[in-house]
């Protein structure tokens, strides 16, 4: 195949991505509302409010904030495909043995950053809610202090631990790869522990909110798997 017809190969699987990624955005926008409703479901589970409300300050807020929750989760559903579509436009460049270990990761990286979602959304969230909520009236009934979410803030805060929570999950399989590649071996990721748990700490403190319990909550699983990934490419990468 030539250069030019890879990159017309390259330019048909963007440009198929790209209308997946539309029209999955529209889909996504049309039931913008019942998305946004689980979204808001872990704070006013905890709040356990009749009232249950939410302000806005703006006039298009409500708007633009549904766009981007409409991309945010149009994103999620597309990206299966986006790694199947880059798996098939390097395939080629690989050897058998090579896509034959690839294969499965294919599989397995929607599933892990599903599980990264699932994580944030059931443990993380709450964890993280509960933490900011017991701010409420901490002046002992002298100055009633209540919560007033307001929408945008709280969907953008929302989708950036979905994101990074799904991220995270996502770690072993990039030095699982970078280790297959010959790019890192387990002699360095041994001794380099400390700077890889410096920079596991730096991507929880940008990812995050600026509070201590998020940044654990993501730190800690980053920290297990990285231990996870050294015995898995101790055990079935250099055996091979």
């Amino acid at each position: 195949m030539s250069y030019l017809d890879h990159l017309r190969e390259l330019r048909n699987r963007l440009l198929f991505c790209f209308a997946f990624l539309f029209s999955s955005f529209l889909v996504c926008f049309y039931f913008s509302d019942i998305i946004a409703k689980i979204l808001i479901n872990p704070l006013f589970q905890i709040t356990e409010n009749d009232g249950k409300r939410m302000i806005f300050t703006s006039l298009p807020e409500i708007f633009t904030s549904n766009l981007k929750i409409s991309l945010f989760t149009s994103f999620l559903c597309s990206f299966p495909l986006f790694i199947m579509q880059f798996f098939f436009f390097i395939s080629p460049a690989l050897y058998k043995k090579e896509k034959k270990f690839f294969s499965p990761i294919l599989f397995l990286i929607p599933i892990l950053f599903t599980l990264g979602l699932v994580f944030s959304y059931f443990f993380l969230i709450p964890v993280v809610w509960n933490f900011f909520l017991s701010f409420e009236n901490l002046l002992d009934g002298s100055l009633n202090v209540e919560l007033e979410s307001k929408y945008s803030e709280y969907m953008k805060l929302t989708m950036n631990l979905l994101f990074a929570s799904g991220l995270s999950f996502l770690f072993p399989i990039l030095l699982i790869a970078l280790a297959k590649l010959k790019i890192l071996s387990v002699n360095q990721l041994k001794k380099n522990r400390k700077f890889f748990a410096l920079g596991i700490i730096i991507f929880s403190a940008i990812v995050t909110p600026p509070d201590l319990i998020s940044q654990i909550g993501i730190a800690i699983p980053l920290l297990i798997f990285y231990e996870i990934s050294i015995i898995f490419i101790h055990s079935f990468i250099l055996k091979k």
